[in-house]
């Protein structure tokens, strides 16, 4: 995909291998499942991919997602908010590249849910 080949060229400055293997497979995923008609479920899916993303994510660094859900479902809405509107705004004039906007979502959602992560571990 070519959404991913994007991501890989500047996935190594941010991520370990890890964790880009995470976003990256559920971004993909996303992407492939929003492609599908969903019958007005798209929603349902986009959010079942997008928190067990998180919660792999919590897991890899060693926080537990099950111990902070309270937290860190603050985190993901926020993030989620701010890359839902400012992504779906700026570029849903373009219906035809919808996968690539919902590659992008993920992908970017999480790398601001690994970033708050970080400060979120030094507060605990």
């Amino acid at each position: 995909m070519f959404e991913g080949m994007i991501a890989a060229k500047f996935a190594d400055k941010y991520f370990e291998k890890s964790i880009f293997k995470i976003i990256k497979r559920r971004a993909a995923l996303g992407s492939l499942l929003m492609m599908i008609p969903d019958f007005g479920l798209g929603g349902f899916i986009y959010i079942a991919v997008l928190w067990n993303m998180y919660s792999k994510i919590s897991d890899n660094v060693g926080i537990s997602f099950s111990d902070n859900i309270g937290k860190l479902i603050g985190v993901g809405v926020v993030i989620n908010i701010i890359i839902a509107f400012v992504i779906d705004f700026a570029l849903s004039a373009v219906f035809f590249i919808e996968p690539f906007i919902v590659y992008l979502q993920f992908y970017l959602s999480g790398y601001l849910f690994v970033e708050s992560l970080k400060s979120f571990d030094s507060q605990s």
